[in-house]
């Protein structure tokens, strides 16, 4: 399935105009808080108190054409953004249990993690911390269902995940398969049919 885009770098003019954006806006705030606001205008580019970066990503998007606001915020996350890298701590992990148990909103529960953004909370959360999340070695029956998904639907992960492998992650399909497309893989699977 595909969203009609294609992924592409970032070329450096591109994130320099990010950045621009990202900074204009905050000036912009300082700025407008200074004058009264019209209603509907854009005023600033306001840090939301569960990220600290810029809420406003629909009016930073313009100023980078063949981007979305998305692409802007991710990107801005990914590289200048706030939020820790690497491996997660137990007590990144214990607040996300906690926060996701309570609270229910990404951008709440990574508000209370406190390390992390919603992005990162939400993806830790689901290819990781749930428990209903099946764990299990892969059967010969899953692995075929699972070659048959790749077969039909391509990468789509969280797509044949869906289909077949509801208590699965895309992660782990997407693991699982790069395990049985090794030729020793492939060798053991093919033994495992005769």
């Amino acid at each position: 399935m595909s969203t009609g885009r294609e992924r592409r770098r970032w070329t450096s003019e591109e994130h320099a105009r990010l950045v621009s954006a990202v900074e204009c806006g905050t000036f912009c705030t300082l700025h407008a808080q200074q004058r009264a606001p019209r209603r509907g205008a854009l005023t600033s580019v306001a840090e939301t108190p569960d990220t600290r970066a810029p809420s406003k990503w629909h009016a930073i998007a313009r100023h980078t054409p063949g981007r979305t606001s998305k692409d802007c915020r991710k990107k801005w996350h990914a590289t200048v953004g706030l939020g820790s890298r690497g491996t997660w701590t137990a007590a990144e992990d214990e607040r996300l249990v906690w926060a996701v148990e309570r609270l229910g909103r990404w951008a709440l529960v990574a508000g209370m993690v406190q390390t992390r953004n919603g992005e990162q909370c939400a993806k830790r959360w689901c290819d990781t911390l749930n428990p209903s999340i099946d764990r299990t070695a892969w059967s010969k029956e899953q692995e075929e269902l699972l070659v048959k998904g790749v077969a039909e639907h391509g990468k789509a992960w969280t797509k044949i995940v869906q289909l077949y492998f509801p208590r699965r992650t895309g992660l782990a399909a997407k693991n699982r398969s790069a395990i049985l497309n090794l030729p020793s893989a492939r060798r053991i699977l093919t033994r495992r049919r005769t």
